[in-house]
């Protein structure tokens, strides 16, 4: 039996995937609306409800990013303050375990993807390595988000406006990122990743919707 299986590392892993199927829906639903939103404000009946849930869908996708890229921090002495089921989450746990990372087809397509350096001291270097270089690029975007968590969706904090939130390809940017992190350390469990494309019920259950209110060709992809 793989010792892996239902460790911390493989529940923290199972937590990522969670809050990525959750961010994976709300960008669908946020895509749906805004590709027939001609169609939605045309024909009236569901405009306010479509807009409504689109602006929930926003926060939501806000909030789900934050958690798959927050970091767990440090008391004074040196504890983890709080375990996060986020990728700095499941890098710590492997680093506590010890745990060495095989040169898989899928963890070594993950470091390739985003542009790697090889390191004599290991996979879990080159992973932490791809993963840090990935957040300081992303950093001006990810702090974006946290802003709005911290002022808006959190707090409600005077005259703050969360109208300037990254797009939606660095939304998608980021859930890729967050899904290659996820579907690499899988595979180092031995359990096999969730696929994420074969889930989005809620994108078809949308389509369905919209079709039904008379929409006879629904764009699905955000141009």
């Amino acid at each position: 039996m793989n010792s892996l299986i239902n460790g911390k590392i493989d529940n923290k892993n199972i937590g990522l995937v969670k809050n990525l199927w959750e961010l994976r829906q709300a960008l669908d639903v946020d895509c749906l609306t805004s590709t027939n939103a001609d169609f939605i404000n045309q024909r009236g009946a569901g405009k306010v409800f479509f807009g409504f849930v689109q602006s929930l869908c926003l926060r939501f996708i806000t909030l789900e990013i934050c958690k798959i890229f927050e970091d767990e921090k440090k008391g004074k002495r040196g504890e983890v303050k709080y375990e996060l089921n986020s990728i700095d989450g499941v890098l710590k746990a492997i680093e506590d375990d010890n745990l060495s990372i095989p040169d898989s087809l899928r963890v070594r397509g993950f470091l390739e993807k985003y542009g790697h350096e090889r390191s004599k001291e290991g996979l879990l270097s080159e992973l932490s390595s791809v993963v840090a270089e990935f957040k300081k690029n992303h950093q001006k975007e990810l702090k974006e988000f946290q802003t709005v968590r911290d002022k808006w969706i959190a707090h409600s904090e005077y005259e703050f406006s969360w109208e300037n939130l990254p797009s939606y390809a660095v939304m998608e940017q980021l859930f890729d990122f967050g899904w290659g992190f996820y579907s690499a350390i899988s595979e180092t469990i031995g359990v096999g990743p969730c696929n994420l494309d074969s889930s989005r019920q809620v994108k078809g259950s949308m389509t369905k919707i919209l079709r039904d209110l008379g929409l006879e060709n629904v764009e699905t992809e955000m141009k």
